[in-house]
């Protein structure tokens, strides 16, 4: 009996924030995230140098 309830409401909880935007808004905060992890992965690894001659 409860079960049903709350099935019923993520589902049209999900439905309602897919149409009010947050699934951009989320989209646009995993972007970034993997971005600066990015960045982040470049400042650990050493800098090449170059060899002259």
């Amino acid at each position: 009996m409860y079960g049903q309830v709350a099935g019923g409401s993520a589902t049209v909880g999900g439905g309602a924030l897919a149409l009010t935007g947050f699934n951009t808004v989320w989209t646009l905060v995993a972007g970034l995230t993997l971005l600066v992890a990015g960045l982040a992965v470049m400042r650990l690894v050493p800098k090449r140098r170059r060899v002259r001659g």
